[in-house]
């Protein structure tokens, strides 16, 4: 996984129900929807829902972080320098 859609994938692969997800992790009930619809999860949900999936919370943290940045060329020569992490 690569990115935090993938991770939200992978979660309601396991509990189909976003709502259920948005009850388990404290979320108002459109907070998952709000994610979908701009293609990324907000560090604390990603780290949240990796908890859940037993997945290391601060790799997600951190990857969600780079997906919220806008686009420059220190963004790019961050994710250049950290591909091979965010592979794992």
């Amino acid at each position: 996984m690569q990115n935090t859609m993938e991770l939200l994938n992978k979660a309601l692969a396991m509990e189909p129900s976003a709502k259920a997800w948005c009850d388990k992790l404290g979320l108002s009930r459109n907070t998952i929807a709000v994610g979908k619809s701009r293609g990324r999860l907000s560090p604390a949900i990603a780290g949240g829902i990796a908890m859940e999936l037993g997945e290391n919370p601060e790799h997600w943290i951190a990857i969600a972080a780079l997906e919220a940045e806008p686009e420059s060329t220190l963004l790019q020569r961050l994710k250049k320098s950290q591909a091979h992490w965010r592979k794992l």
